[in-house]
């Protein structure tokens, strides 16, 4: 794992040796700088993790350098926490305007400072992943979150959440529609997150019409029936009364041959992991299911499948 830059910008460089072995016994590189130009040339080149910047300089001091960092295009989404002796109340609301992320008064406490950067630097790694369009965490945190269950031996459901005939819909109503689509199911899951407390849910965007629910064991069958039947009496809302009296949608399919396409419903497909300690693997076993409960006959309204095959 690449270790992370801190840079710290302070005119005295005791206060950069100081933190320089505070952070680097958590294996963080860190480079000391004393004054904005050196700052900005920094910049040019190099893009830290995170900046802890001081407030009184020489030359460019930390208000103008913090608003220098956030107006330019390549470094404005860097993490900058002020570091600075000055604790007027003004300073802090001014330097937080400006678009610092958080605010620590000299001298201050070792470990408050640590608890700090790696609550924003957790904090960046998390926005990162964030799906823009329903603001939910994408398929890096989702592995990650998976692996963290299965490294602790927990026992889990993982659930992949597929809309079926979604593409036919954003073809005949266009794609804002189809986004009100993907952003009401999100708040549907967020919802059952919310309605169910005890079972430690986790839930993500891959991407498109791919959701996935991770919940503990016992809680995953009941809560993907939830989901079903929340999205079956939702969906009705987006689509034409005679689309909906007819129950599908005509368009032509990629050959130019007329078809009909039912309204949306979801395939669920859960796999408790007990012998698959991969994450690659899980998701094969999902996709897999879920292909076959795409298939089953005679479908009406949204399913969910549990594999039983472990």
């Amino acid at each position: 794992m690449k270790a992370k830059r801190i840079l710290i910008v302070d005119d005295d460089p005791n206060v950069g040796l100081l933190i320089s072995a505070i952070l680097k016994q958590q294996d963080f590189k860190v480079t000391p700088l004393y004054n904005g130009d050196e700052v900005l040339d920094f910049l040019k080149n190099e893009i830290p993790d995170l900046i802890l910047l001081d407030l009184k300089m020489p030359g460019i001091d930390g208000f103008s350098l913090c608003k220098k960092i956030r107006e330019t295009q390549k470094t404005k989404n860097i993490p900058i926490v002020i570091l600075s002796g000055v604790s007027k109340v003004e300073a802090k609301i001014n330097t937080i305007e400006l678009g610092a992320d958080d605010f620590i008064t000299k001298p201050f406490d070792v470990g408050e400072l640590r608890a700090r950067i790696n609550r924003i630097l957790m904090r960046k790694k998390a926005d990162i992943s964030l799906n823009p369009l329903t603001q939910l965490p994408g398929s890096p945190a989702i592995q990650e979150e998976t692996l963290a269950r299965t490294k602790n031996s927990e026992d889990f459901g993982f659930a992949y959440i597929d809309v079926d005939n979604f593409k036919a819909y954003n073809d005949v109503y266009g794609y804002t529609k189809g986004d009100d689509i993907i952003r009401a199911i999100a708040n549907i899951l967020n919802d059952k997150m919310r309605q169910f407390p005890v079972a430690n849910s986790f839930i993500g965007h891959i991407g498109g019409d791919d959701f996935v629910f991770i919940s503990n064991e016992e809680y995953i069958e009941p809560i993907s029936k939830e989901i079903a039947t929340e999205f079956d009496a939702k969906i009705k809302e987006f689509y034409k009364p005679e689309h909906l009296k007819k129950g599908h949608i005509t368009i032509p399919d990629r050959k130019g041959n007329i078809q009909n396409f039912p309204v949306m419903t979801l395939t669920i497909a859960i796999v408790v992991p007990k012998s698959v300690k991969h994450y690659a693997k899980l998701v094969e076993q999902a996709a897999e299911l879920k292909g076959y409960v795409k298939k089953l006959a005679g479908r009406t309204g949204s399913v969910y499948l549990r594999d039983r095959r472990n």
